[in-house]
């Protein structure tokens, strides 16, 4: 009895003590459940012509001593070099770890237009199943229909009397045509469902550029002075974002400035959606950035075409990489600070003579009130009239002072340009948004003016049609960037145009558009031509004939070019004969080019020739 009395004790000491274990480590399981993951959010980015520096801002609470967080929401895409973190009020990091978390696929669904598009789809994908379910059996009821009518009609010996036979017909054609307005009806929707799940699906997939799938996930150990809720900033570079530059032109007429926008087209596949984020573009190019090349001695030794080959790969790769990130962040717009101080110095002279100034908006006048409640953010200029200037304009009203302020219209009034030794940057002021679903976002940077001289082209050698262009002088003060150029001609769109600002050319020239108005002709004059046998040699010449005319109603500049072949060996010898053509205005010598430059009035036409001869031994065919 005793011992079944001990065995009782120690099994029931053995439970408890067995309780109290699974108590204490489920209490340190639900602890260590409380411990949430903290969310970044993307709060600026700086986008480079590759790649993007992405800022992003996290709140974490934390204890005294010791502590470990985790940091979700980052891009999964990034240089692990480049990261960056730091701790606000005394929060020392003592060791961080970047990992991608792969088992977020169901983070997909909690993008709303994401979990909308799955939804959609399969409320289309039942009812698509229900009406082929419908169409089934409406089918197999028409062609059981069928065989009944025609076993009915056709199976008696004697057949149907005509009372039977046509009850027979009035129910097979009432229930046949039941049947197949039903089916017609139903293969209907089958076809719109399966539109409309076509639809959803494309979308879907454009949805899934985004690489939402997987999270960028840091894990940090940390040490806190005191219990304390710190911020986090984490920065670093991923090379899933560019911008490139483009370009609007308008010509109003050639007698008044080239209108020259300048644009940005922005995309990002960072696997996050930049909301409302402080946006730079920099004209920087880190992953291109290279190391200043320094002179070795130069062996000459024979080498074959392998060593050849590997050498010229040895040389690429002895230039290197390394990062040259150079930007600048504007800081708050003048035209902010100064609507405050007037402001400011307004009020206080209100309190003495208890009267408000005048408030002037974009040319409205405004209640103080309403003043009051403008973003300073979203003021252009500022003028301040007092005394008699201010009655003067705008009568006893203003004896206070008047405050004048004009808005920003216009997007390029929030880009502030910065410029260094390296690069450009441009501030947008305003918080910009820019999908992860690698959609293109167009953002107007600036608007500028500048005169051009105009001139029309041709080289009918190459192509009859002549080409209006316009030539840019002192066009680095534009400070443009390489990209390509939509081109408007008097409020008509004709054509695109590549602006290369990397040409050495004094001038900029751009190509405007063919002008049918201005003819050129190009043809060979026989009577001029020959071909003479000399010895051992051939001695042939051409001769041709270029007709241009002004159809216009207004006289133009006219650049007309042609072009004789250069000869590359002692035994071909060529020749411009210059006597019987028209005296070029330049010829390029080296290119074998010439160029006759010149005003036409309106409605008038000019000839002008070319001639050159060639000798050539007999047994070299020239293709000529």
């Amino acid at each position: 009895m005793k011992l079944t009395y001990s065995l009782n004790i120690n099994c029931l000491m053995k439970t408890k003590l067995a309780f109290i274990l699974i108590t204490l480590l489920g209490t340190s399981f639900s602890l260590k459940a409380e411990s949430k993951p903290v969310k970044a959010s993307v709060k600026e980015a700086t986008v480079f012509f590759t790649g993007a520096e992405l800022i992003h801002n996290a709140t974490a609470t934390l204890t005294k001593g010791e502590n470990e967080i985790t940091i979700e929401g980052l891009s999964p895409n990034i240089d692990r070099n480049s990261l960056k973190i730091k701790a606000s009020n005394g929060v020392l990091i003592s060791t961080f770890e970047f990992s991608i978390d792969y088992l977020s696929d169901g983070k997909v669904t909690n993008n709303s237009i994401t979990k909308r598009l799955q939804d959609s789809i399969e409320y289309y994908q039942d009812k698509l199943q229900l009406v082929n379910t419908e169409l089934k059996i409406n089918s197999d009821l028409s062609e059981i229909l069928n065989k009944s009518t025609d076993k009915n009609v056709s199976g008696s010996e004697k057949g149907l009397g005509i009372d039977e036979l046509v009850k027979t017909m009035d129910y097979y054609k009432s229930k046949k045509l039941e049947l197949e307005k039903t089916l017609v009806k139903q293969k209907s929707y089958k076809d719109f469902y399966q539109k409309a799940i076509e639809r959803l699906n494309n979308q879907l997939k454009q949805e899934s550029v985004k690489n939402n799938k997987t999270s960028g996930v840091l894990k940090l150990s940390l040490t806190a002075p005191i219990a304390t809720t710190s911020q986090f900033t984490i920065s670093y570079y991923t090379a899933s974002a560019n911008w490139i530059p483009y370009y609007d032109i308008n010509i109003p007429s050639t007698d008044k400035p080239i209108q020259i926008a300048s644009k940005a087209k922005i995309k990002q596949t960072t696997g996050l959606d930049w909301n409302k984020i402080k946006l730079i573009l920099s004209t920087a190019t880190p992953s291109n950035g290279k190391i200043a090349p320094l002179f070795n001695t130069w062996f000459l030794r024979d080498i074959g075409p392998v060593c050849a080959a590997y050498e010229r790969g040895a040389k690429k790769q002895l230039m290197g990489n390394s990062s040259q990130m150079g930007y600048s962040y504007a800081d708050q717009s003048q035209s902010a600070i100064e609507v405050t101080m007037h402001a400011t110095e307004l009020r206080q002279r209100e309190k003495i003579s208890n009267e408000s100034p005048l408030y002037i908006v974009d040319g409205i006048q405004m209640e103080e009130q309403e003043f009051s409640t403008i973003d300073p953010n979203m003021v252009k200029d500022v003028q301040v009239l007092k005394d008699a200037t201010s009655t003067a304009a705008y009568g006893s009203r203003a004896s206070n002072g008047v405050v004048m302020v004009t808005l920003k219209s216009n997007m390029d009034d929030y880009v502030t340009s910065n410029e260094n030794d390296l690069n450009t940057t441009y501030d947008i002021e305003i918080p910009f948004s820019v999908p992860g679903n690698g959609k293109e976002q167009s953002l107007d940077l600036k608007n500028q003016e500048i005169q051009a001289a105009y001139k029309y082209y041709c080289a009918p050698k190459l192509d009859t049609e002549t080409y209006l262009l316009a030539e840019i002088s002192n066009w680095e003060k534009l400070n443009l960037l390489s990209g390509k150029a939509n081109i408007t001609y008097d409020g008509t769109y004709i054509g695109e145009s590549i602006i290369n600002t990397k040409s050495t050319q004094k001038l900029l020239t751009l190509t405007l558009g063919s002008d049918k108005r201005v003819a050129v002709k190009r043809e060979k004059l026989r009577d001029y031509s020959s071909t003479k046998f000399l010895g051992n040699d051939v001695k042939q010449i051409f001769t041709y004939k270029l007709t241009v005319k002004n159809n216009q109603n207004k006289a133009i500049n006219m650049v007309l070019k042609d072009q004789y072949p250069i000869s590359t060996q002692k035994n071909i010898e060529v020749e411009l004969l210059t006597k019987d053509t028209t005296t070029p205005t330049i010829n390029v010598e080296d290119l074998g080019v010439i160029t006759w430059e010149e005003t036409f009035q309106p409605g008038e036409t000019k000839v002008y020739q070319i001639s050159y001869s060639v000798k050539y031994p007999k047994n070299i065919n020239l293709g000529l």
